[in-house]
């Protein structure tokens, strides 16, 4: 039942009091912060490319594509409020709206990839038009 789960959700992290909060652009390197550490240390797919994968690598992506994210409005980070830091984030676009982002490093092949796998998906079985997912 949804209410029992988020109970059990709220009781798991009991020395945590967290908020999600719409991103803003003054997340940006908190944000940024979090995702290069995520991804350079812990992403499956880019440890194969390491040494070709820099730290700048992710940060040049996400700077270039903040503003975006910032405007679609539907990414969000969570705030520890106990700390006032931001301890997570999710960064989302409409899949029909995506930003063109120019990539100049091993990443291309991440990206390539996850085109080719998820591109057909997209394109076959999810709903046609912007707002749908």
């Amino acid at each position: 039942d949804a209410v029992q789960l988020e109970e059990e959700t709220l009781n798991a992290c009991p020395h945590l009091k967290m908020e999600a909060v719409p991103l803003q652009l003054e997340h940006r390197q908190d944000v940024i912060d979090i995702i290069v550490s995520s991804f350079y240390n812990k992403a499956d797919l880019e440890q194969w490319l390491k040494p070709g994968v820099l730290r700048t690598d992710y940060s040049d992506i996400l700077n270039d594509i903040w503003s975006v994210l910032v405007d679609c409005e539907l990414s969000f980070v969570i705030y520890d409020r106990n700390t006032e830091r931001i301890i997570g984030t999710a960064l989302n676009f409409d899949a029909r709206c995506e930003p063109e982002v120019d990539i100049k490093s091993k990443l291309l092949i991440i990206f390539e990839f996850l085109e080719f796998c998820e591109g057909p998906i997209r394109v076959n079985y999810l709903p046609k038009g912007l707002n749908q997912i």
